[in-house]
């Protein structure tokens, strides 16, 4: 796409315009791989922005809607139906990337990328969650990626620990114990700084439990040096712990006060009602505290 960018913005001719652009559709197309990606309407436009002025080239991607408009033929009120229509007010679905030369004459240069800046809009996208961008349109059309600062790194490293926590082949309640241990290490740890190794040694039981670990965080190529730690986009994250039984029974508390009063052991499935017992396990839990009001 970026190839196209430069491409689009040399281009002089209105006809010349209009073919090039149309092999962004295809690129689009292309990188919509998954058969739930709504169809669309693909817009690209150029312009100028700021002062002095500087180069752009956009897209939106915008999914389609019908609708009436109000007609006024001879003194009669009709109504009529249209197709296609695009960013209305009601319209949910749509995306938009711009790319703006910042400095033309980097962009002129040996390394062209450097002399431009990419904003990306989507409107699944929000502060305290940016992952929900669609990554097809923002990384497999456009190209780009989210900047790799302080707190994207630890949230990164708060939702990749938890992945990898959630799949070890251990009790449930053993993890308790870990997700315990990851807000620890987060939150209440003074450390001005996250590790894959540091939160391996301290937390994870053996040898073979770390090693997994590393091998997880490195396959998904997060940094194995110490990330300056910054909680500002995981701090959402951090302020419930939640458990679900199989029951669809469910429990949830502050986060800091979790390990404080919840104390949870796994138990024999007691008899009920003179039935014998199950091979299954229960879990017994003792909340040190009392009911103030029930829904």
């Amino acid at each position: 796409m970026f190839a196209l960018v430069q491409d689009l913005l040399n281009t002089t001719s209105d006809d010349d315009y209009v073919n090039k652009s149309a092999r962004a559709a295809d690129q689009l197309t292309t990188a919509q791989l998954s058969r739930k990606v709504p169809g669309g309407i693909l817009v690209v436009f150029d312009g100028e922005v700021d002062h002095p002025a500087k180069r752009l080239v956009g897209v939106i991607k915008a999914e389609p809607q019908n609708g009436f408009t109000r007609t006024n033929t001879a003194g009669s009120l009709g109504l009529e139906f249209l197709e296609d229509l695009i960013l209305t007010p009601q319209a949910k679905l749509y995306k938009i990337g711009v790319f703006v030369e910042m400095d033309a004459a980097i962009a002129a240069g040996i390394n062209p990328v450097a002399g431009f800046r990419a904003f990306i809009y989507d409107d699944g996208m929000t502060i305290s969650n940016r992952d929900a961008a669609a990554q097809y349109f923002y990384e497999g059309f456009l190209g780009c990626g989210f900047p790799q600062s302080s707190a994207r790194l630890t949230k990164k490293f708060h939702s990749l620990t938890k992945e990898f926590i959630r799949d070890l082949s251990i009790p449930e309640e053993q993890k308790a114990d870990l997700y315990t241990s990851l807000y620890t290490y987060l939150k209440v740890d003074q450390a001005s700084t996250v590790q894959v190794d540091q939160f391996a040694r301290q937390y994870l039981a053996n040898d073979h439990m770390r090693d997994a670990y590393e091998q997880f965080m490195k396959a998904r190529d997060f940094p194995m040096t110490a990330v300056p730690k910054d909680l500002a986009e995981v701090a959402p994250n951090l302020r419930l712990r939640k458990l679900r039984f199989r029951s669809d029974i469910r429990i949830t508390g502050p986060a800091e006060k979790f390990n404080e009063l919840v104390q949870m052991k796994v138990i024999d499935a007691i008899p009920v009602d003179g039935q014998p017992g199950s091979d299954d396990k229960w879990t017994q839990i003792v909340i040190r505290d009392r009911i103030v009001s029930q829904e």
